[in-house]
């Protein structure tokens, strides 16, 4: 009798719970139902509210991964990283060169790239906190036109204080560049690539520094080493395009039993 009722509870909470997919996923169902329902079974309450973030979540990624997959040549074309340039985990981190948290986490991922030889760091330049960290991406972007980028990258990143042009003109010459000529292409630089940076992080709703995507997941704010290895060792790669759609069309219970 026992397995019975049990059974019978399930199948009405799998009812419910479809029910409540169905209804984030078509608005034109009317809330009196399920409202009429919990007003009935408020024990469901804390069912309906974890299904409806899972759902809403879902949505979330869903939509990021269609502008992911609309915006793959951006994302493909990027030349600023460190690791396994055919890695097939990627992680993608939007940085600004005076961002306390981003020059936090720099050291993780060096770590993070030495230790794991399937990881390739992507870093793509969105200066958002003035002028100083323009001229800071602007220098990284003429250094690497100089086969430097990753040695004037370290010294902007861990650079304590507010980047300046006295600064760079001395990094310049730590690297071997010639500090005059580097300020003279800064200054006739061609920044498209910095404001296409703004337009794809304005299309996946990131406004700060560090952002990092790893997956299908878009992660604001610093993370420690730990968590980058994990969100890394349950990847999908999502970059690979062919699977975006079978991703995408995932039922959202098999979606969600995955992601746990």
């Amino acid at each position: 009798m026992s397995s019975l009722i049990k059974f019978v509870c399930g199948l009405i909470t799998g009812l419910i719970l479809s029910a409540i997919i169905i209804f984030v996923f078509n608005p034109q169902i009317t809330e009196v139902k399920i409202s009429n329902y919990l007003d009935k079974n408020p024990e469901k309450i804390d069912d309906f509210s974890d299904i409806v973030d899972q759902s809403r979540k879902y949505l979330i990624r869903k939509q990021n991964l269609e502008i992911i997959k609309e915006n793959h040549s951006f994302f493909e074309s990027q030349k600023f990283y460190i690791g396994n340039p055919e890695g097939s985990k990627i992680i993608y981190e939007f940085f600004d060169y005076n961002c306390g948290f981003c020059k936090r986490v720099f050291s993780d991922l060096m770590d993070l790239a030495s230790e794991n030889k399937d990881v390739k760091i992507v870093f793509i330049e969105l200066p958002v906190l003035g002028q100083s960290s323009l001229l800071a991406s602007k220098a990284a972007y003429e250094a690497f036109n100089r086969g430097k980028y990753f040695e004037m990258h370290q010294k902007l990143i861990n650079h304590r204080g507010k980047i300046t042009i006295e600064d760079i003109n001395v990094f310049a010459e730590e690297i071997n560049i010639d500090p005059d000529l580097l300020i003279k292409n800064i200054n006739n630089l061609d920044t498209s690539f910095i404001k296409e940076n703004y337009r794809i992080a304005d299309k996946l709703n990131i406004n700060g520094t560090p952002t990092f995507i790893i997956g299908d997941e878009i992660i604001p704010g610093a993370i420690d080493k730990a968590l980058m290895v994990q969100l890394i060792s349950s990847y999908w790669h999502i970059w690979f395009f062919q699977s975006i759609d079978a991703i995408t069309n995932k039922r959202l219970d098999t979606y969600v039993s995955r992601k746990k």
